[in-house]
């Protein structure tokens, strides 16, 4: 019995009704709504995994008691695969969790049934390749990994036979870095950062014993609440606004910006690796294995952070190019903060790339420069980002995304989640300063005392 296509299935699916949740979001049906509630809160229920659980006994890649998260996550894989867009994540929404998608454009409109029926694209991996389920495959340390065969690993890129390790290499950037330039010009007003020496005014890790540790200090400030009373819904509360500055000056020691780091770490998507370090002066990610727990690098201050091995990736070229990338690593890359600058410099062979977005399409990569620290991220900028969408616009990033080994964003527009190493470096401090203002809601931060004391604070910096 062959395999059913996805597409048609879909579409009859929404139409049919017969799954909680799951339901066109516009007139023209190429936009739609799934579910996507995390099992572990209290309201969760087996309607909420309807369509998960039908993919799965429909394509064969899954049992009828089996592991929901395997469910949702190869459903999800078939959704990429076919080209499918997540336009909206609303997975966090306390009174309605769901995600929503646009049908490919490949197929017409969810409508169109005909264009739809004739889908003749490449095969959906994750329908013949299943991840491992609890009653068929334990992977240590490698929780619900993507198992892919040898010949697959990068089929779209190379759909001859020829030595698929040897190719994927040939496109790894792996090798002595004679340019050691990053890819893109730096903006005029951080142009005075280009003194390899110094970054913001301040000395960078190396010249003196922790930069930026500070004389008293006794840690980052408390973790901003959320929105207070009289902040819900979106009005304007002056105490929620002097709440929110007193929180963005604790984040500030003089000219200093304080924050810590979450590093998770991807390989081809899957995280390996989750941790805090509450270093405030930054962190370099190497891979040692032998490293256990937190190390402090006494010439820099900065935390060893070891990448982990990739021996329980079950496609063994996968596993190769990994350990390709992670042996030149050597002296690894750095992200730390100078003053209210955070700054990149990687040390090893191996070239890294960076972004503030995860699903960054210019297909302009940006290298990280070797021969000197480079600015990533400044906290006036974030500040911009705050005063930007209390007037309106997109709320500021707290991210940094990296990829190691492999041009990022590429000219082929390949998915931040699909390279072979990845990493996201979470600036904490920005986060719950960017998390407490979207929680409170833009119109909660509409004060003109508020918005000149960020004005103030971008000119110190």
């Amino acid at each position: 019995m062959s395999k059913p296509l996805l597409i048609p299935w879909l579409r009859t699916k929404i139409n049919s009704g017969q799954c909680d949740g799951v339901q066109w979001t516009n007139p023209e049906q190429t936009e739609f709504s799934v579910p996507w509630k995390h099992a572990l809160r209290q309201d969760s229920s087996n309607t909420d995994i309807l369509i998960f659980k039908a993919w799965a006994e429909t394509s064969g890649n899954g049992r009828a008691h089996g592991d929901h998260s395997v469910w949702k996550r190869n459903f999800r894989s078939a959704l990429r695969a076919k080209g499918f867009k997540l336009i909206s994540d609303n997975k966090n929404d306390g009174a309605n969790p769901h995600k929503v998608f646009r049908w490919p454009e490949t197929s017409a409109s969810g409508a169109n049934s005909a264009a739809g029926s004739q889908e003749q694209d490449d095969p959906d991996l994750s329908e013949y390749f299943p991840l491992p389920t609890q009653e068929s495959q334990v992977v240590p340390n490698f929780e619900d990994y993507l198992y892919l065969p040898e010949d697959t690993v990068f089929s779209a890129e190379h759909p001859d036979h020829h030595d698929i390790l040897q190719e994927c290499l040939m496109g790894l950037n792996i090798g002595p870095d004679t340019e050691g330039t990053a890819g893109f010009e730096l903006p005029p007003e951080q142009q005075q950062l280009q003194n390899p020496a110094v970054i913001g005014g301040h000395a960078l890790p190396g010249q003196q014993q922790f930069p930026v540790m500070y004389e008293g200090e006794a840690g980052l400030p408390e973790q901003p609440a959320g929105p207070i009373e009289g902040a819900v819904g979106g009005a304007y509360d002056g105490q929620f606004a002097e709440q929110f500055k007193h929180s963005v000056n604790n984040t500030r020691d003089g000219e200093h910006f304080k924050t810590h780091f979450r590093i998770s770490v991807y390989y081809r998507g899957v995280k390996v690796l989750d941790q805090l370090v509450d270093n405030e002066v930054g962190i370099r990610l190497v891979y040692r294995p032998q490293l256990t727990g937190t190390v402090l690098d006494p010439g820099s201050g900065l935390s060893l952070v070891s990448l982990p091995s990739p021996g329980a990736i079950l496609d063994q070229t996968q596993a190769n190019l990994t350990q390709r990338i992670l042996d030149k690593l050597g002296e690894g890359l750095d992200v730390g903060m100078s003053g209210s600058v955070v700054y990149g410099q990687r040390r090893g062979e191996i070239k890294a790339f960076w972004s503030r977005s995860k699903f960054d399409e210019s297909r302009q990569p940006q290298e990280i420069s070797k021969l000197q620290p480079q600015p990533l991220y400044m906290f006036k900028e974030f500040i911009q980002g705050i005063l930007n969408f209390i007037n309106g616009k997109e709320s500021p990033p707290s991210s940094l995304f990296f990829c190691l080994g492999e041009k990022w964003p590429d000219k082929d527009n390949r998915p931040w989640d699909r390279k072979l190493i990845t990493v996201e470096v979470v600036l904490t401090s920005m986060e719950e300063l960017k998390n407490m203002a979207v929680g409170g809601g833009a119109s909660s931060l509409q004060s003109v005392e508020l918005q000149m004391s960020l004005e103030e604070m971008m000119d110190l910096y």
